[in-house]
């Protein structure tokens, strides 16, 4: 074979090798189905821990009423055992009768108990409106009438009768009653905790508001914190966190993708993040929004660890929700500490995504030590609020014993501090300082 034929045959491999590849490039088709399900993108919670709806949204406290007696109370086991009770009972046959009640006995009086009924009543109470829609979702409860009510209040005649129950669903602010049916017999549960109401605090009515007849018990608390990382909340709020640049701006890290927004503000303990590309006017019913907020945390784990007990505390007319930091079943707030400048976890919703996302970036790492004490009283209460001009009486929703998280001299250790906390009309908390009949103390009047 001479040279010329063996240089025919290379070109010629060459040059059906080319047309081979040239054919399959021309032909070739991507699985672009199996790439876009793929979950290449490994997701970081900040923690493990979930939260059912029923965890977060609970009763603030119960009140038992017995002619003119009232007690209350704040028990964190009393409420869980109770609450588990109502959420197995099966409801039937839900009716309004806010006229009824209203033409009986007026509204205020019904709701107030000044109407002397020898039946005990237990008092339910949540601190801010429940809808149905979300009740339905975790109780065994059945609304055939489909009754778009929100509510706040359950009250529960306590009767011998084992048939023919029933349990009243308030709107307070609205002043609306459901009667409904509870067609499973009760558990002995009830009059088990009834018998128990004189371990409980005993109450006082006074401008339609009830506070507690004697000091009331509580203890001081100190925890140990801890800070999460500006990196472990960008590795579990962005969807590619490869993507994500960081700047620095004074104290603040800034987080950024094409669309969204992280700011880590280690100073004030605080992250913010927003999603400025979500149509915020697209409004969700408050069922679905107070669902698909726990939802959200429960994806990313932003419960953080177990002795962050986040609680739903409201919406608002912006459609922002609230869960705020609860210890022991009381409120934490932050009025007199700049460093922990907020312990609530508040999120904004478009139709279905997050649009903005507050929360602290702190959370409580180990209890510490606990000393006994107590708040003032209701003749002390009522004192201070008379003296101070510029509360009114009139304004207010209620007062109700909570804490004020407070740094010490390590920066790694904060006090709980017992308070009495005033919601107002306008749903803003302040701290109520009351001095101490006889004891000296702080000046009155709020901050």
């Amino acid at each position: 074979m001479n040279r010329e034929t063996i240089k025919s045959i290379i070109l010629t491999f060459l040059v059906l090798t080319s047309l081979f590849f040239t054919w399959n490039i021309w032909t070739y088709q991507p699985n672009y189905g199996e790439i876009s399900n793929s979950n290449y993108i490994e997701n970081n919670p900040l923690s493990n821990v979930t939260k059912k709806p029923y965890e977060v949204v609970q009763p603030d406290h119960i009140m038992i009423h017995e002619k003119i007696k009232h007690y209350a109370t704040y028990d964190e086991i009393v409420i869980e055992r109770l609450w588990k009770d109502i959420r197995q009972w099966e409801l039937e046959e839900f009716k309004n009768i806010s006229g009824e009640i209203e033409k009986q006995y007026g509204f205020n009086q019904w709701i107030n108990r000044e109407i002397h009924n020898s039946t005990p009543n237990f008092e339910v109470i949540f601190n801010d409106s429940i809808p149905m829609s979300a009740l339905l979702s975790i109780t065994d409860w059945t609304d055939e009438e489909d009754f778009n009510i929100e509510f706040d209040r359950i009250y529960i005649p306590l009767t011998n009768e084992k048939a023919n129950r029933k349990l009243y669903l308030v709107d307070y602010e609205h002043k609306y009653v459901v009667e409904a049916q509870v067609k499973t017999v009760l558990s002995n549960l009830w009059t088990e905790v009834y018998k128990e109401k004189e371990s409980f605090e005993s109450y006082v009515f006074w401008n339609g508001l009830f506070l507690p007849e004697k000091p009331f018990p509580i203890h001081r608390l100190q925890y140990f914190t801890k800070s999460m990382s500006g990196e472990q909340f960008k590795n579990a709020l962005f969807s590619d966190p490869s993507y994500v640049k960081r700047d620095v701006n004074a104290s603040e890290f800034v987080y950024t993708d094409s669309s969204r927004q992280l700011v880590i503000n280690e100073d004030k303990e605080r992250v913010v993040y927003v999603n400025p590309t979500i149509d915020q006017s697209l409004t969700t019913e408050k069922g679905k929004l107070i669902l698909q907020s726990i939802d959200f945390l429960n994806k990313h784990g932003g419960w953080l660890s177990g002795l962050n007990d986040y609680r739903f505390e409201k919406t608002d007319q912006e459609q922002k929700i609230y869960f705020r930091l609860t210890v022991r079943n009381l409120p934490v707030f932050s009025f007199s500490d700049s460093h922990y400048s907020i312990t609530t976890i508040m999120q904004s919703w478009g139709k279905n995504d997050i649009a903005l996302y507050q929360r602290p970036l702190f959370y409580l790492d180990g209890f510490i030590r606990e000393d006994k004490t107590t708040l003032p009283k209701a003749a002390d209460i009522i004192e201070a609020i008379k003296d101070n001009p510029s509360i009114e009486a009139d304004k207010i929703k209620r007062i109700f014993p909570a804490y004020d998280i407070q740094q010490s001299s390590r920066q790694d250790i904060v006090n709980l501090e017992p308070i009495w906390c005033i919601e107002l009309e306008n749903d803003k908390y302040q701290r109520l300082n009351v001095k101490k009949a006889g004891k000296g103390g702080e000046g009155i009047g709020l901050e």
